[in-house]
């Protein structure tokens, strides 16, 4: 079954009978993209949900981009079940600019129980641009953010907390769990990243990262783009009834009972991680910059705004071109990475 069998077949068993899970983790987690700013104080998924969808139709936000359109069909499937209604939202923040895009929600899910949600990038090239600055840069803006807002959540004598995010939202949690306090440390059960990318080596292999690391959950499809890119060493690797692209959407993942089902990696996902892990090894960190930086300019020059025009061979044809003052390894590596997103089937 899929996200929208769960809910069904769930709706009416709290989180008493049935514990918060991974499959309640990538729900939240793509709920996290709706523009919550209209909240004022404290407020239920109930409330909030049906204010949300008489401000919006589906059709408004379809225009935002896949994950937006994904988290309002999510928020109408569970606005009014038992097991999702009286979760209070809270703590919303949203940061957007030419430079970075941030944004955190805080999920009470009990009394003794919170999720963290970071937003991951959406379809704006801007975000995957950062997303690729995590490669050379740490921390990232939107690293920072996160760090502060987990280190504000967490209260030594407050409720547990589970933090997680989809795409970018993922490595978000993971860095801002790292970055707590040796005793905050104690207070996150969980960190869930849903096909969100890994670590630079030096945080790799840090001391913050072994300390968390058992608690760390890091699931990706068996075609995964995203989650596959810099170090990781803790895969969960999961069905998905789409091979494209799109399996990176966490409501394409199959399910049994509340948990994902487990598969191999591809051989197309292993290639390009083994291609990254070489790119990384023999650039540093002021190459990966200068590389990255052309990359994208190439990619506005050539008018590629957003991801649904990575699809379109037109405009793939006309940065190729551009890409004239990389070195050949880089090249390579975005050919490709631009091979994928457009014939993988």
């Amino acid at each position: 079954m899929n996200i929208y069998r769960y809910i069904e077949k769930n709706k009416d068993i709290s989180f008493r009978k049935k514990h918060f899970n991974e499959v309640d983790n990538a729900i939240l987690s793509l709920i996290s993209y709706l523009n919550f700013s209209y909240i004022d104080g404290k407020n239920t998924l109930e409330n909030m949900g049906k204010r949300y969808l008489e401000r919006y139709d589906y059709k408004e936000i379809s225009s935002s981009g896949w994950a937006q359109k994904d988290a309002y069909i999510l928020l109408e499937k569970i606005v009014n079940t038992k097991r999702y209604k009286n979760i209070e939202i809270q703590n919303y923040v949203y940061i957007a600019n030419e430079e970075e895009q941030f944004s955190a929600v805080t999920f009470k899910i009990s009394k003794g129980l919170k999720y963290i949600a970071y937003e991951g990038t959406d379809h704006l090239m801007v975000g995957w641009k950062e997303d690729f600055q995590l490669s050379y840069k740490y921390p990232v803006p939107s690293q920072m953010h996160a760090i502060k807002y987990l280190k504000n959540a967490v209260k030594l004598f407050g409720p547990k907390i589970i933090v997680g995010g989809h795409s970018k939202g993922g490595n978000l949690a993971q860095v801002s769990a790292m970055e707590l306090g040796f005793f905050k440390k104690f207070k996150v059960k969980k960190i869930y990243s849903n096909d969100g990318p890994g670590l630079r080596l030096k945080q790799f292999k840090s001391i913050k990262y072994k300390l968390i690391k058992h608690k760390f959950v890091h699931i990706v499809p068996r075609n995964s783009l995203v989650g596959i890119m810099l170090r990781n060493d803790k895969f969960k690797v999961v069905k998905s009834i789409r091979r494209t692209m799109m399996s990176h959407i966490p409501s394409t993942w199959i399910i049994n009972d509340d948990r994902f089902v487990e598969t191999n990696l591809s051989r197309v996902s292993q290639n390009l991680q083994r291609k990254v892990i070489e790119w990384l090894d023999i650039h540093n960190d002021i190459e990966r910059q200068f590389l990255i930086e052309n990359i994208f300019d190439v990619f506005y020059k050539s008018g590629i705004t957003d991801t649904m025009k990575l699809k379109n061979i037109m405009y793939i044809t006309k940065a190729l071109k551009e890409l004239k003052t990389i070195d050949q390894k880089t090249k390579d590596l975005v050919g490709d990475l631009l091979t994928y997103i457009l014939f993988t089937k």
